[in-house]
């Protein structure tokens, strides 16, 4: 046994035999367990709060895990729904496009159309005043003839017009309550040509041949042969049946 050993438990039978010393010896031992008794049991109790902390943040952290991944599903699904509300309002607007630019060359051909009506228009306009003004020259002529030889030729002439088309009926002998309305010619005017109409009373064949002023009885002469026409006729009256 060593020395040391030896000398502990020497002193210890020493204590042991020793009734003060013993009981100092009891005390110090049993408040020493006691301590050491309580601060186990302090460390198993702040073990135990410890591990019962640590389950209930781990619950807390677990609930807000799940919050969370709930959260970023959610997240998800409304980035995915925006992504393709985007998608459907590109498409919309990429129609959107199409359709103005479908309107702009729509546009485009009706005001180039509107331009050449607008042209067409002018041009008729002038066409038309132009056939005016050439259809009141040549109504003038006739109202100069008709001026000029209405008393000798004992006639009377009227006009009637249409958009492209003029007529008009030349009635002789007029003053006599005999022969009023029984002898005249109608004619119309188009193209710049005149075309017999109707002569009252009708004429033979072979008076044609005393007309001048026409080649074939059926087709269409110059206004400047009326002049001459309407002497013609008249003579022709005059000649055969009055």
């Amino acid at each position: 046994m060593p020395v040391k050993a030896k000398w502990l438990i020497s002193d210890f039978s020493l204590v042991l035999e020793n009734d003060d010393c013993r009981n100092s010896l009891l005390e110090e031992l049993e408040l020493f367990f006691r301590n050491f008794r309580l601060n186990v049991v302090d460390q198993i109790e702040k073990r135990l709060i410890y591990e019962k902390d640590c389950s209930n943040k781990k619950s807390v952290n677990t609930t807000k895990i799940a919050e969370l991944q709930q959260k970023i599903d959610t997240i998800t699904s409304d980035i995915d729904a925006i992504t393709l509300q985007e998608e459907v309002i590109d498409k919309k607007i990429s129609n959107v496009i199409k359709s103005l630019d479908s309107v702009k060359n729509e546009l485009e051909e009706t005001k180039k159309q509107k331009d050449a009506l607008s042209s067409e228009i002018l041009d008729s306009e002038l066409e038309i005043e132009e056939t005016r003004n050439k259809k009141c020259l040549q109504w003038d002529a006739i109202k100069r003839t008709y001026n000029m030889y209405k008393i000798r030729l004992d006639m009377h002439i009227s006009l009637e017009e249409e958009i492209d088309h003029q007529y008009i009926k030349v009635a002789f002998f007029i003053h006599n309550k005999n022969t009023k309305d029984k002898y005249f010619v109608q004619l119309s005017h188009s193209s710049n040509c005149w075309k017999v109409e109707r002569i009252e009373p009708k004429l033979k064949k072979e008076y044609f041949n005393e007309l001048s002023s026409i080649e074939n009885f059926s087709e269409q002469f110059k206004v400047l042969d009326i002049t001459l026409f309407l002497y013609e006729i008249r003579s022709i009256f005059l000649k055969y049946y009055i």
